[in-house]
């Protein structure tokens, strides 16, 4: 799942992007904040939308196996340590895209996003 952001504009799986999610109702994320690129990079090159998991810099709010905790932030090209809300899978357009601003590319963290998903959609396992 390594991916570079070679194309412009266009997202590559494993970047991470500045985004406006729509608003919501509840705890739902959403306004300005950056989101992980979930879609595989043949969707992100020929589909109006991609699937991205949001971020929020709340930390240790709530240990969940669905949250994956970036603590080398800058590593990725954020500005504070965030946490993956795997649980807010969504699919947004391509429209709600900001701005590229790094990418994970740590076998580690690629390996607990993996894992959380396979918790937060055990149909998963299965494969």
């Amino acid at each position: 799942m390594m991916c570079s952001n070679n194309q412009i504009n266009r997202p590559k799986c494993g970047d991470i992007w500045m985004c406006n999610l729509p608003s919501h109702d509840g705890s739902i994320q959403n306004g300005y904040r950056p989101v992980f690129i979930l879609s595989n990079n043949k969707n992100n090159r020929f589909s109006h939308t991609v699937n991205i998991i949001p971020l929020t810099t709340k930390m240790n709010k709530r240990k969940l196996p669905v949250h994956v905790e970036l603590w080398d932030y800058q590593r990725f090209g954020l500005k504070a340590p965030s946490t993956m809300l795997i649980e807010q899978i969504m699919t947004i357009t391509l429209d709600n895209l900001d701005r590229y601003i790094g990418e994970v590319d740590d076998t580690e963290i690629l390996n607990a996003i993996c894992s959380a998903i396979v918790v937060q959609f055990p149909v998963m396992a299965a494969q």
